[in-house]
């Protein structure tokens, strides 16, 4: 009698090239899938906020539209701001800046309006004391004129 081998059968060395085979394709796809994310990090490393959401919008908006596109765009511009792949964007830095300006503006004039506030209220109160005293003083003189004519 001679060995044959029927098609069908499994033997210990056919399931381990299998196997091997089956490995080696999931390494390969998860291989693939590293590169393709590392390319895409690198396309959008250095870029602002605002020109990656541009390339965001312009590459995805032709193929799920405008709206979906910018949807996708918010979710993962700040995932990449927090991995480190975007630069903060000088606009937002300078818009951050002029409102702390502004407050600090806003403040200060609330500060000198209650201060010019306070000074108006003093002068109205040393004015109102000296034209006391002035009529006071006016009062006495004309006392002391009335006296000496009588």
């Amino acid at each position: 009698m001679t060995d044959t081998k029927v098609i069908g059968d499994t033997t210990d060395e056919s399931h381990a090239f299998r196997t091997l085979f089956k490995v080696l394709v999931v390494v390969g796809i998860v291989a693939a899938i590293t590169k393709f994310m590392s390319d895409r990090r690198r396309d959008f490393y250095g870029l602002t906020e605002s020109e990656a959401r541009a390339k965001f919008e312009s590459k995805l908006g032709p193929i799920i539209g405008d709206d979906r596109a910018s949807d996708v765009a918010d979710q993962v511009i700040p995932r990449l701001k927090e991995t480190g792949v975007l630069i903060e964007d000088a606009m937002d830095d300078a818009k951050k800046a002029a409102s702390d300006v502004a407050d600090k503006v806003g403040d200060t004039a609330e500060k000198v309006a209650g201060n010019a506030k306070k000074a108006a209220s003093g002068a109205v109160d040393e004015m109102g004391d000296a034209a006391k005293k002035a009529g006071d003083s006016a009062k006495g003189a004309a006392e002391k004129i009335g006296k000496k004519m009588d």
